[in-house]
């Protein structure tokens, strides 16, 4: 870790070392310069290198700019050239080297026996030697936008900086352009970088896109009551009653990123697990956010976007992403605790499509959010012992007892799931939980005997496969394993 941080911080501070560097030399010829020679003495051969100089050296930087600008937005967006065509450090470098030549022209034009030749011959210098020693951190600093990490960070805050002059009550119309513009361009690097392989852009690109959600999210209340009624952005096929209910509700800018989203997530491949991991992520923080705030009508896009990405991993069959999906729906249920209804209703979402996969011959997705259940009552429990005992009643508890009923192999996963949140509620305290599940499922000590040995044989706590999980499911913890042990011994 310590190589790794060191070789991290060593490459960021690169170009100001160069540029410290080459800085360091210049002043050490300006000295030496100024101490031995005259200004008398630079004309007229001086003052012709430097403008040759000059030339040669504007050539050069033009001609890079010109190959490495047009080069970037061909592989991700022609939009990045206004973006780079007005990035400080092109603007100064390409300034002063036609300040330069202004004043390489002007010296060559004025008598030399005027007060002002003097200042020009003593500033042109000075631009001659900067332009000179900076020829190569200007180099290199360009170079640097050819990597996403580079132009990435600052497409986000070009859209936030729109967003901030939203929240200003300023310029609304061009803030909402520039915020949009640049929610856009972000999707379709995104894009790009999908159809490329390119799953570090689409990350980037994912990371953005949710800077832009959770801005806009905070940017609620009456101050944006402004800019939400002006003209709104809708995504493309969008039915009109759906487009007058967003206007209405005003919450058609977390819609239209939420599609775009979800946009990028169309495109992605079997293989690109870890975006939607990403995405799910992203996706649970937000609707977080949005709940904390209040936003009823937010949270409940957040949801509709969670179940689209359900249906479509479902249409696929890839059980590796309803894997994912389902933890990540797990982390959003926990995420609604102080929320009944909107609890209960993302674990019915939840569960509607398990047994959807189920019918459709995915079975252990089933299983999956079986045991996901189990675990959203345990880490709910361990903050309101009362919101998991509601859980277990109405959604967890039933869904447990169908599949024990049902006599197939889901029965043994029900009995796993069942008993390890019983007996890791034993284990922290959890008193309350673990008698709502005694009485309900474990009164028959025979077979809660039977089934606690079995489980027993079998507890292991690393999965068999090297997985997105890695944690078998439905394992018992040390402690957890000691009390179950003692109760099968007494």
């Amino acid at each position: 870790m310590r190589e790794t941080t060191f070789g991290s911080s060593w490459r960021s501070s690169q170009p100001t070392l160069l540029a410290l560097g080459c800085f360091l030399v210049a002043a050490a010829v300006a000295l030496v310069t100024a101490s031995y020679g005259h200004a008398s003495a630079f004309e007229p051969a001086g003052l012709d290198t430097m403008s040759r100089t000059l030339n040669q050296l504007s050539a050069v930087v033009a001609t890079c700019i010109a190959l490495i600008i047009p080069l970037t937005a061909n592989l991700y967006t022609p939009k990045l050239v206004r973006l780079y065509v007005t990035h400080p450090l092109i603007v100064v470098g390409l300034s002063l080297h036609f300040v330069g030549m202004l004043l390489a022209l002007a010296l060559n034009i004025s008598p030399r026996d005027h007060p002002l030749h003097i200042v020009g011959v003593y500033g042109i210098a000075f631009i001659y030697l900067v332009v000179l020693t900076g020829a190569l951190p200007f180099l290199y600093g360009i170079s640097q936008f050819l990597r996403p990490s580079f132009f990435m960070p600052r497409l986000t805050r070009k859209g936030l900086h729109g967003l901030g002059r939203l929240k200003g009550g300023k310029r609304t119309r061009r803030g909402v352009e520039d915020l949009f513009e640049a929610v856009d361009v972000v999707t379709n690097i995104a894009l790009t970088g999908m159809t490329r392989g390119d799953r570090q852009l689409v990350l980037l690109a994912l990371q953005s896109l949710h800077a832009f959600l959770a801005g806009v999210l905070d940017s609620g209340g009456e101050a944006a009551a402004g800019w939400r009624s002006t003209r709104p952005f809708f995504v493309p096929g969008l039915a009109q009653e759906g487009q007058a209910y967003l206007q209405r509700e005003r919450i058609w800018p977390e819609a239209y990123i939420l599609a775009q989203m979800l946009k990028i997530m169309e495109v992605a491949g079997n293989h690109q697990h870890e975006i939607l991991a990403e995405l799910a992520s992203r996706l649970v923080d937000t609707a977080r956010r949005s709940s904390a705030l209040g936003l009823d009508k937010v949270t409940e896009l957040h949801i509709m976007t969670f179940n689209t990405l359900m249906r479509e991993v479902i249409e696929v069959r890839d059980l590796r992403r309803f894997q994912n999906l389902s933890y990540y729906y797990r982390l959003l249920i926990e995420a609604f605790q102080d929320h009944p209804g909107r609890m209960h209703e993302a674990a019915q979402h939840l569960i509607h499509y398990a047994r959807v996969a189920h019918k459709l011959g995915i079975h252990f997705a089933l299983e999956t959010v079986i045991y996901d259940v189990g675990e959203t009552v345990l880490a709910l429990a361990r903050r309101d012992q009362e919101r998991a005992v509601e859980l277990v009643q109405a959604w967890a508890g039933p869904l447990w007892q169908d599949s024990i009923d049902s006599g197939t192999h889901l029965r043994r996963i029900a009995w796993r799931t069942l008993l390890r949140v019983y007996w890791e509620a034993k284990a922290v305290g959890l008193e309350t939980l673990a008698e709502a599940i005694f009485w309900r499922h474990l009164s028959d000590e025979t077979i809660h005997r039977e089934q606690v040995e079995l489980t027993l044989d079998e507890n292991r706590e690393l999965h068999y496969e090297f997985n997105d999980r890695l944690m078998r499911f439905a394992h018992l913890s040390p402690e957890a394993e000691r009390l179950a042990r003692a109760f099968t011994e007494e």
